[in-house]
């Protein structure tokens, strides 16, 4: 749903971690790195659900927080890349570890914008009466 407010120039960028970080990991499920990665996941959308309430039902720069839980797997991730493993899932390990760093440097810069006060949605586009629109109120429950 969200989705599709992302600016254009971050879709691909959004699209390549939601592959390589969301299904891939089940790929090697047998290696401890990608079950922390699995778990790491459930963590950062649970939290990121408990950041968007908060925020007023929007995605601000704060909605990355959970991103932080992707710091364990990253290690477990870069020690593998040269291990002695099957050379497909060094190559996912070196992929993930590094997709995971640079999102985690994008995450900080957001951090520190939202600790600024900058409040505001990330998304764009979005019409006005859309449930994700800024001016919009939470749902009642």
């Amino acid at each position: 749903m969200a989705g599709e407010f992302v600016p254009s120039h971050v879709q691909p960028w959004m699209k390549w971690m939601q592959v390589l970080l969301f299904p891939a990991p089940f790929i090697f499920i047998g290696q401890t790195a990608a079950r922390v990665l699995i778990l790491a996941q459930v963590l950062n959308c649970i939290v990121g659900y408990i950041v968007f309430v908060k925020e007023g039902n929007k995605v601000s720069r704060l909605f990355g927080l959970g991103h932080i839980f992707w710091a364990a797997p990253m290690w477990f991730l870069a020690g593998d890349v040269f291990s002695d493993e099957w050379i497909v899932y060094r190559g996912f390990a070196a992929a993930a570890s590094i997709t995971i760093a640079i999102s985690l440097v994008f995450d900080v810069r957001d951090w520190c914008l939202w600790l600024r006060g900058d409040r505001a949605t990330v998304l764009t586009g979005i019409q006005e009466g859309h449930p994700l629109a800024p001016s919009n109120p939470p749902p009642s429950p």
